[in-house]
């Protein structure tokens, strides 16, 4: 083990340096600038699930309902709602919110926006279960289900499923990501790919306006360079600060750590719809080859635990596994010998530019060589690398996975239902399983808590023993914090609400 672990600890000691230019030294006060881990993928919220652009189109547009602090579902933008029968909600709109556009804020928008969600393989998941949804007054909407649905409201309150406006998508068109239109408390006035993203405050806000007049945010991802941006005072808030540089923000006077368990893993995932991952014994040998305790503790330290599910332990039917994944190098070769691949293969990894996961690529790549496989890494650009996962062009790939919301569902049935197994879908591993597709129907329409329980139990057993995620760490959020900012609420989402920000 410490062998292991000294080899896992040099190739982590491999850094890439490189100061990025976001100097300006007129500091106002009215500016909040954001050192941000990657740049958003697209502004609009149907076509993606990343929290990069999370963190953006949050603070642009707002959702039907959301979930409070007790995990209460409240209204948002549906002033309220009430659910008629087992299949039938209403809700409310509030009067008189405008879109940055100009236009009022009406059901019909609601209606385009949930119809044009059910569409898009990104967010499908959640209207899998509505037969119809209805404009019953310029301010009152009524959804239809096929059959009652447990997770049902939950996902209305996924940030991807943000309501839009209808004239304005329709105008866009194929240029609707960059060009959003919300009503919430901020709007877009700039965006140089590459460069900066700019907010500025929207005056027409039917809530409580921000404090700052305007958010500039702007991608970096070397993460020792977010720290330095934030102690020269660059920056006001830097976000993912890495485990190296916590005592040395803490330590910097005029600057604060903040942290917050997440409800996400980071992962390796295994594309089965290719061989030789399509063989359970190739991706258990897989498994079974990677010390991830080890891995862990050399990348991260203390500050993470070791992830033992595709969902966090901050999420609701969390249950630990640990028998499917204990490291064997031994165990590892012969399942691999039994699947013919006695004299290994070689593979490719996907994975963004973030330090952390150019880390495990390199020691994947370093401990699978040990049982004959030779592991190429693709590194590439986190927009690039989603659109490569998304079209299903990857073998191995190392990606974050989190949670919009407490229900498992959000993770489970988006990422391992074999519908969602589509081009442009979730589904990355490719994961294609009837018992596995029938477990995840039946958790949709259980409503007693413990029996919903054991059913999400058997999914994670299944996925333990069918291997298409291998699971590495469960994430936590650190941010620093200075400048022109007091305080900050975190997010165990990582859709950090810019206009919460005192």
């Amino acid at each position: 083990m410490k062998r292991y672990l000294a080899l896992l600890l040099s190739v982590v000691m491999i850094l890439s340096l490189g100061i990025t230019a976001y100097a300006d030294n007129d500091k106002d006060k009215d500016v909040l600038r954001v050192a941000a881990n990657a740049e958003a993928s697209t502004l609009d919220p149907s076509q993606t699930t990343d929290a990069s652009s999370q963190q953006i189109f949050n603070n642009i547009f707002e959702t039907l309902v959301y979930e409070d602090e007790n995990q209460n579902i409240v209204g948002k933008l549906a002033e309220s709602y009430e659910q008629v029968d087992d299949t039938t909600y209403v809700f409310h709109l509030r009067q008189g919110i405008m879109f940055t556009n100009g236009e009022e804020l009406k059901a019909s928008d609601v209606v385009f926006t949930y119809t044009r969600n059910a569409d898009s393989p990104k967010v499908a998941s959640y209207f899998r279960d509505v037969e119809s949804v209805t404009a019953t007054g310029d301010y009152e909407v009524e959804i239809k289900l096929t059959q009652p649905s447990a997770p049902f409201l939950t996902g209305l309150t996924f940030a991807s499923n943000a309501i839009v406006n209808e004239k304005a998508i329709t105008e866009a068109g194929d240029n609707a990501g960059t060009q959003p239109v919300g009503t919430g408390p901020y709007k877009l006035q700039s965006w140089n790919k590459g460069v900066k993203l700019t907010l500025e405050r929207n005056e027409e806000y039917w809530g409580e306006k921000p404090v700052f007049r305007t958010v500039e945010v702007v991608a970096v991802p070397e993460s020792t360079n977010r720290t330095i941006e934030l102690e020269s005072g660059n920056v006001d808030i830097a976000l993912e600060i890495p485990e190296t540089d916590h005592n040395r923000v803490r330590e910097t006077e005029g600057l604060q750590l903040l942290e917050q368990p997440a409800r996400a893993t980071t992962l390796l995932g295994m594309n089965c719809s290719k061989a030789p991952l399509d063989d359970v014994r190739v991706r258990q040998a897989i498994s079974h080859a990677l010390d991830i305790p080890t891995i862990v503790k050399a990348i991260k330290g203390d500050a993470v635990q070791v992830a033992y599910s595709e969902i966090s332990s901050q999420m609701k039917y969390y249950k630990e596994e640990t028998d499917s994944h204990v490291y064997d190098v031994e165990k590892a070769k012969e399942l691999l010998k039994e699947a013919g691949y006695e004299d290994g293969f070689e593979i490719s990894v996907l994975c963004d530019e973030k330090k952390e996961n150019l880390d495990i690529a390199t020691i994947v790549q370093q401990l699978l060589q040990q049982v004959g496989i030779k592991v190429k890494i693709n590194t590439m650009e986190f927009a690039t690398m989603c659109s490569e996962a998304y079209a299903g062009n990857s073998e191995l790939f190392i990606v974050g996975w989190g949670s919009g919301t407490m229900d498992p569902d959000t993770v489970l049935f988006s990422c391992f239902h074999s519908s969602n197994a589509v081009e442009g879908g979730n589904n990355w591993a490719r994961f294609v399983n009837p018992e596995c597709d029938a477990l995840l129907e039946k958790s949709r329409v259980v409503f007693d808590d413990a029996e919903r329980g054991e059913v999400y139990a058997e999914i994670q057993d299944l996925l333990a023993e069918e291997c298409p995620w291998i699971n590495i760490w469960e994430r936590k959020y650190f941010v620093g914090i200075g400048g022109n900012v007091e305080s900050m609420v975190m997010d165990p989402n990582s859709c950090y609400s810019y206009y919460k920000v005192k």
